[in-house]
Parts: structure tokens; C-alpha cells; sequence
């Protein structure tokens, strides 16, 4: 049968011949495929270093500062006596910087620092008691002024006279007021004694203030929690009394409505009701449940109806007698027409009965809804009486807190009053972080991580002893390439018997598969390589266990039926079989069964899904599979199995593991190596295959399977062959 002719390679290795260098590109899709490969270790150093960094970044301290300025001029302001105009003197340069130097040591003072804690209060905030208890008060705010003088700097601007007053501190909020308040101390030392009473009293009222300030707070607080607590957040007691006393009125008058239409209702059904045993015809129910003018039309039509029927049935009688099949008739459409009105009395007085239990259920529900709102003005009551006080004691610290701010602000307008040399120029607005923000640490981890995972990425590919691609497996095994097999990504992974057989009869349920097309050109290799033997039989094995051997041989045996031969399967590891669950058949019976002579041909060789293709399992498991595959009734039924198919492959156990392949080797006329891409190591391709040549095992090749064929790296061989897609047609036989 004619086969596709494909490029391959003699079992005598070729000369190297020198490589033109790669590509710009092409080099940067193999480093590019390198961390492909081992993307995850990249993405776990990376995740790693900015989860670190964030971590460590939040547990630091952040320090902010604040910055206020004022403007320090040389010599106190003097008013010209011509004009009443304010004149500032200057002295000589170095009188001016000897006076400026002066001023940034006493900005920066303790004694100056200690009038800047007490404003306030602010030493419990720099030394709460909590973390120092065993303090009294003075040692307290001297530790707090000895903290602030640590964090405190005065930096005069160049050629001006502004100074900036500099407060660091980890609470933000804490350094601007300590900055602010230093200027403000600062003011005050200025002012000189006769200011230090009038500082004081401001110091005192700012203590009260602060007092007050807190109990207003508290009865604010205690107001909003009684107003949460009571859903009162968005309504007033006043908003919410007239809503209710609305509802109250709205709903009883409803209440009312719906008493009234129950009444007239309820004399409307008891009359309806003593009409039941009436005569449809001659009761006046129809007119009692009048409210529907289309059932009022119908028992008209109906009556009208009854009574032509009943002059139609005496015109019948007087004609043609009661025994006549018209007066039968018309007898019968006049008792059809009186059932029906019947039927529609019933039905009225029905209505009627439900008209009058929908006006029960209104006024029950006018009711409850009356009750429920006579309840909440009750209850709207009663909190009125908690909230009155709570109102109270709000207005009465309002104001009181009116009152101390006002004689604050008159105290501290006296302490002004006096002209001095320093004057206010900017307030702080905001601290500001000083220390390195989030965004920096984490981009320096970004990168750092990123280097060290690609570097690392690196180290590992290149320490990777495994094979990788094609470059150099023929080296290494001493004989050449047959071909490589594509990973199969679409098929269940596992070891149960529906996921093996799905893998592994792939190749037969996809034969226009990139898979199916590389297992061809295998074969066209093989056949190649062999083209001076029969190759009748052939062993199939591997260094290790795991690495695609037995998917290997019926990917094989499969494309080698699919051309026509009969082939034949042999499942020759007795350690560890696994081709009676690809293939679905029995292990009962099979080669231990022939060898022992309990069994025959027919008995033990099984018909697969795939045409031409037979397989021998196993059997049962024999204690000492090596000697007994040294058998010479192993070696004969070989012989007879070989005239009965056209190939023979043996699914043998992996060769560095047991003996038994070596065997085997002896007893084939071929071996084919099965190497797996990512997983086989390079040193045992390389014993291996020493193995086979130290009993003079020919080995026809080396078969490459799981390889990513999308990988520049590891499917070179596949694109160097012209490979088909996934939709290509497979070769004919």
C-alpha cells in the first residue's frame, strides 16, 4: 500500500551540521517560553514580595508633619508720630542673624514646648496614661514637652524673615495642632509678662472650654443614639406626632366607610339568603345583586330565551303531543333554559356572599390599622417624656459653651492687644507623610520580585535535567528520532478505566488530529527504518514507569491497523498491565493463561473497537514474570502469533525498573524507546538504551510524546516535519 513519503532520519546519526544564529525574536520567544513554563514560580515570588512589603510597609510607623509659619521682624513695631504710621526698624546684618539664631533656639526650647502640651491638654495625647501610669501630671508633661522637643524644628526661610515652625508626629491631625498651637505659645512669650496673666486666664477658659465643649458633645450624643435608637433620625417628635395623628384620622374614617358597606352589605345577603328556595324566575336575586350590568344582560337574554322556549313547547304539545320526539325536544331546551337561570341565582346570591365577606376583611383591616396607630401616639407619647429631658440638659450645655467661647474670645482679644515684632503668616492646613509612601515600596517590590522570579525561572530551566525538546535526544539514545507525539489536552485525566481508554483510543476517535498525523509519520519511519527487516515484532518500552509507554503502543498499533495489517497488541508487563482497562476487555485469560497451556488462541486474544486490532492481556499475574518471559514457550507462541497477524507490538515494562524489557529485546526483532517531554531524564535515555545495546537489542528509535507543539522549543521537530492542523486529512490506508 502506498505510504506518504516524509523526511526522516537512518538509524546511523547524522554529521552536525553548524546552526545559523537565532533571531532576535526567535530568542525572545524562547525566554519568553521559559517563564511560560514556569509562570507559576514568578507569580508566587511576586505575590509574595508584594504581599511582604504591603505588610511590612503598614506595620511602620508613618510619621507625619506639620508646618506653620510666621513672620519674626528684628525689632518691635513703632508708630511715627507724623502720621501714625507703624514702621518697622531693621539692625545691622549681624545683629539680625544673632536675633534670628536666638529666636529658632527659643521656638525650639523645652520651656516652650512644655506652654505648648498644656494648651489643651495635649500631653495626654503625647503621653497617654495607658502606656505611662505610673506618672503624676508635671513628670507627664514633661515628658510630653521632651517628646515635642525631639519632634519640633524651627527653619528660617532664606532672605526673609519667616520661620517655619516643623512638628512631626504618627497622628496627622495631632502634629497640625501642635504646630499651630506652638506659634500661638510663641505669641504669648512674646507678649511679655504683662500678657502672662491675661495667657493664663485664656488657659483656664480653654480648660473650661474644653469641658463644656465635651458635655455639649455628650448631650448631642445622647440625643442622636435616642433618635437612632427610635428611628427619629429623619423626622422631628413634631413631624413624626402629626404623621401618626394623620394616619389615626385617615384610617378611621376608612374604618367608618368600611362599618357602613359592611352593614348594607350584611341586610343585603341576609335578604339574598331568604330568597334561596325561590323560584329562579319569579325571585328578585337577579335585581338584589344588580352591581354587574353583563350578568344582568345574560338573565335577561336567559329569560328571554325561557320564554320563547316555553311558547315554542306548548305550540309542540298542541301540534304534535307529548309522545313526539319535537315535544321531547322542546321539553328538554325549556328544562336546559330553567336550570341555567338556576344556576345563575345560585351564582348571584354567591356574589353577593363574597361581596359581603371582602367588606368583613376591610373593616378587620381598617381596624388593625386603627389599633396600631392609636398605639404608636401612645407610644410616641411616652418617648417624649425620655426625650424632654435629654432636649434639656442639650440646650442648658449650649449655652453654657456659648458663654465660656465668648469670654475666651474676649481674653484672648486682650492678650492681643499689645503691638509685638511677631506676626502670624500660615497657619498648618494638613500633615503631610514624610516617610515613603505605599505606591514607592510596592513598586520597588514589583520590580525586585520580578527579577528574582524570572532569575530564578532561569536557574531552574537550566538545571532542569529532563528532556525538553528534540536537540539532542539522538545523542543521548544513540539511534534516531522516529517521531514525537502532541500533548492531548481534551481528553479526562486519571486512572479509571473510562478516563485510560479515553486517552488512549484518542488517536482512532480523532484521526484527523494533529496527534493522529504525527502517529502516521511514526509509522512511515518505523517502516523506514526497518526497510531491510520484517519488524514483524517489535518491543515497546521506557526508562521509567509513567511516561506514556502503553498509550505509545496503542497510538501505534491503532495507525498500523488503520492501513490495512493485522496487528496484534501483547501486554507483556506482569508486573503492572493496564491494556485490558484502555481497551476494555477481560485480563482473566491471556498470556500467563497460553504459557501455562490453560488457555488457547481464540480464547485469549480479543477484538478491539479499532478494526485489524487485536490484543493479548496479560492474564493472571505470575510470581516470576522475568524467567517465565525466558521461557521457550514464550518464545514459541511469539512464532505462532507472528503467522497469524502482520505486527506484533509488546507492551513491556520500563527497562531501567526490571529486566523484563531486556528480555524481550532479545526475542524482537526491534525496540522503540518512549521518552516523555518534561519528565523523562537525560541520564536515563541514556542508560537506557545502554541496556538494550549491552544484549545487542536493535533499537529502531526514539519516540517523543506529551509535547507542546506551541512551544518554539519543544515542537521544532513537529514544524521542521510540516506538520498538518487539526482538521487535516489523514493519509488513505
Amino acid at each position: 500500500m502506498a505510504q506518504r513519503t516524509m523526511p526522516t532520519e537512518t538509524s546511523t546519526p547524522a554529521v552536525a551540521e553548524p546552526q545559523p544564529q537565532q533571531p532576535l525574536s526567535e530568542t525572545l520567544r524562547l525566554y519568553f517560553d521559559v517563564i511560560r513554563k514556569r509562570i507559576w514560580i514568578v507569580a508566587t515570588i511576586l505575590a509574595v514580595g508584594i504581599t511582604g512589603t504591603i505588610l511590612w510597609t503598614l506595620r511602620q510607623p508613618k510619621i507625619y508633619e506639620a508646618s506653620a509659619t510666621i513672620v519674626v521682624n528684628p525689632q518691635t513695631p513703632r508708630v511715627n508720630k507724623d502720621d501714625d504710621m507703624i514702621e518697622l526698624g531693621a539692625g545691622s546684618i549681624v545683629a539680625n542673624r544673632e536675633y534670628y539664631n536666638t529666636q529658632l533656639k527659643v521656638l525650639t526650647s523645652f520651656p516652650l514646648a512644655r506652654a505648648t502640651v498644656l494648651h489643651e491638654k495635649a500631653y495626654e495625647r503625647l503621653v497617654p496614661r495607658d502606656d505611662r501610669p505610673d506618672l503624676s501630671d508635671d513628670r507627664r508633661i514633661d515628658a510630653a514637652a521632651e517628646l515635642l522637643v525631639k519632634h519640633l524644628s524651627a527653619v528660617q526661610a532664606r532672605e526673609s524673615r519667616v520661620i517655619a515652625i516643623l512638628v512631626r508626629d504618627v497622628d496627622p491631625e495631632l502634629a497640625k495642632e501642635l504646630a499651630n498651637t506652638h506659634v500661638d505659645s510663641y505669641m504669648a512669650f512674646m507678649r511679655g509678662k504683662r500678657t502672662v496673666g491675661t495667657g493664663q486666664a485664656s488657659q483656664v477658659l480653654s480648660a473650661q472650654l474644653d469641658d463644656a465643649k465635651k458635655e455639649l458633645q455628650q448631650a448631642e450624643d445622647a440625643i442622636t443614639a435616642f433618635k437612632s435608637k427610635h428611628a427619629l433620625v429623619t423626622q422631628s417628635f413634631d413631624d413624626k406626632q402629626n404623621t401618626v395623628v394623620a394616619e389615626l384620622q385617615r384610617y378611621s374614617g376608612a374604618l367608618a366607610d368600611a362599618k357602613v358597606k359592611r352593614i348594607d352589605l350584611s341586610a343585603l345577603r341576609k335578604r339574598a339568603q331568604a330568597l334561596t328556595h325561590e323560584d329562579a324566575l319569579e325571585s328578585p336575586i337577579f335585581a338584589l345583586a344588580s352591581s354587574n350590568s353583563d350578568k344582568n344582560t345574560v338573565v335577561d337574554e336567559l329569560k328571554g330565551e325561557y320564554v320563547r322556549a316555553t311558547q315554542k313547547f306548548e305550540e309542540v304539545n298542541a301540534t304534535y303531543g307529548p309522545k313526539s320526539e319535537e315535544f321531547t325536544a322542546a321539553k328538554a331546551q325549556v328544562d336546559r333554559l330553567h336550570e341555567q337561570l338556576q344556576s345563575e341565582g345560585k351564582r348571584a346570591l354567591r356574589e353577593i356572599d363574597e361581596r359581603y365577606q371582602a367588606a368583613v376583611a376591610a373593616e378587620s383591616g381598617y381596624e388593625a390599622l386603627v389599633s396600631d396607630r392609636q398605639l404608636a401616639t401612645e407610644q410616641l407619647d411616652r418617648l417624649y417624656a425620655e426625650y424632654a429631658p435629654l432636649l434639656r440638659d442639650q440646650k442648658n450645655a449650649e449655652e453654657d459653651y456659648t458663654k465660656l467661647a465668648g469670654r475666651l474670645g474676649s481674653s484672648r482679644q486682650e492678650g492681643q492687644n499689645d503691638m509685638i515684632n511677631v506676626e502670624t503668616h500660615e497657619l498648618s492646613r494638613k500633615a503631610y507623610l514624610v516617610l515613603p509612601r505605599m505606591k514607592v515600596n510596592v513598586a520597588l517590590a514589583v520590580m525586585l520580585s520580578l527579577l528574582f522570579g524570572v532569575g530564578l525561572a532561569f536557574l531552574l530551566d537550566h538545571l532542569d535535567r529532563t528532556i525538553k525538546g528534540t536537540e539532542g535526544i539522538e545523542a543521548l539514545a544513540g539511534s534516531p528520532l522516529l517521531g514525537i507525539i502532541p500533548i492531548v489536552t481534551d481528553v479526562p485525566a486519571g486512572d479509571a478505566a473510562p478516563a485510560l481508554a479515553e486517552r488512549d483510543l484518542y488517536v482512532f476517535r480523532h484521526p484527523t488530529s494533529q496527534a493522529a498525523e504525527c502517529c502516521r509519520s511514526i509509522r512511515t519511519n518505523i517502516l523506514f527504518s526497518g526497510a531491510e527487516r520484517s519488524l514483524k515484532t517489535i518491543t515497546v518500552s521506557s526508562a521509567r514507569p509513567r511516561e506514556g509507554k502503553t498509550t505509545t503502543t496503542i497510538y501505534l498499533g491503532t495507525i498500523m491497523a488503520q492501513s490495512g495489517q493485522r496487528v496484534l497488541l501483547i501486554d507483556t508487563d506482569l508486573r503492572r498491565p493496564r491494556l485490558h482497562k484502555s481497551l476494555g476487555v477481560s485480563k482473566e485469560r491471556g498470556l500467563t493463561s497460553l504459557m501455562l497451556g490453560e488457555s488457547n488462541y481464540d480464547d485469549t486474544v480479543k477484538s478491539t473497537d479499532v478494526p485489524n486490532l487485536f490484543v493479548l492481556p496479560c492474564g493472571p499475574l505470575p510470581p516470576n514474570p522475568a524467567e517465565l518471559l525466558m521461557t521457550n514457550r514464550f518464545k514459541t507462541i511469539l512464532a505462532e502469533l507472528g503467522e497469524r497477524f502482520d505486527r506484533i507490538l509488546l507492551d513491556s515494562p520500563p527497562v531501567l525498573a526490571v529486566t523484563d524489557a531486556v528480555v524481550l529485546a532479545r526475542m524482537t526483532e526491534g525496540v522503540i524507546l518512549v521518552a516523555q517531554a518534561g519528565k523523562t531524564d537525560r541520564d536515563d535515555v541514556r542508560m537506557a538504551a545502554r541496556q538494550f545495546r549491552d544484549v545487542d537489542a536493535p533499537i529502531l528509535g526514539v519516540i517523543l510524546n506529551d509535547i507542546d507543539i506551541t512551544d518554539r522549543r519543544y515542537g521544532g521537530y513537529y514544524y521542521a516535519y510540516g506538520g498538518y492542523g487539526d482538521h487535516a486529512k489523514p493519509e488513505a490506508g
